[in-house]
């Protein structure tokens, strides 16, 4: 199992690395995919199957799909191969921060692994009762955020049409 989580790390590291990294918009969506992929790997790692299930429908579902549409509707998908990145700094502050994090939340973790299989002994939740706790209290938040979502892609696709309109005129 230790093998397995090591791999899906490296793979989960490799793809957020990738979608960094890469010039080409189309082929940085397929790493964000693929980190996706690893981490409902994880997920699946933890004996954790709905979520698992939730972030393939939703992440590489939906998200990955978005991202594709409006990457399609976008006239420019390569990146300048000519421009050079500088960093000015920004890798050590970047350095310095995961530092500070990993350094915060080590002690935390470790005190939590020994009070977290007592906690969750009788803890035993039914599906209904795991989507009523996340959704009932978040119903209205979350709609409004689909309704937005939407409304963003309507306007890409109006940006999007409207621009390809004065080009080609």
């Amino acid at each position: 199992m230790s093998i397995a989580f090591f791999m899906l790390a490296a793979v989960a590291v490799l793809g957020g690395v990738l979608a960094i990294t890469l010039r080409n918009v189309i082929h940085a969506v397929f790493s964000v995919l693929l980190f996706f992929s690893a981490i409902a790997g994880l997920f699946l790692l933890l004996i954790a199957e709905f979520i698992a299930a939730v972030q393939i429908l939703v992440y590489i579902g939906s998200v990955g799909i978005l991202m594709l549409f409006a990457i399609m509707l976008t006239t420019k998908v390569m990146g300048d191969p000519t421009r050079t990145v500088r960093s000015r700094g920004w890798v050590w502050g970047g350095v310095a921060v995961a530092a500070l994090l990993f350094g915060v939340l080590i002690p935390l973790i470790t005190r939590a692994g020994n009070t977290a299989e007592s906690s969750l002994s009788n803890f035993d939740p039914s599906v209904k009762e795991l989507g009523l706790a996340l959704m009932d209290p978040y119903f209205a938040s979350v709609g409004v955020i689909a309704l937005l979502l939407t409304a963003g892609l309507v306007g890409a696709v109006v940006a999007a049409s409207s621009a390809s309109e004065t080009t080609d005129s």
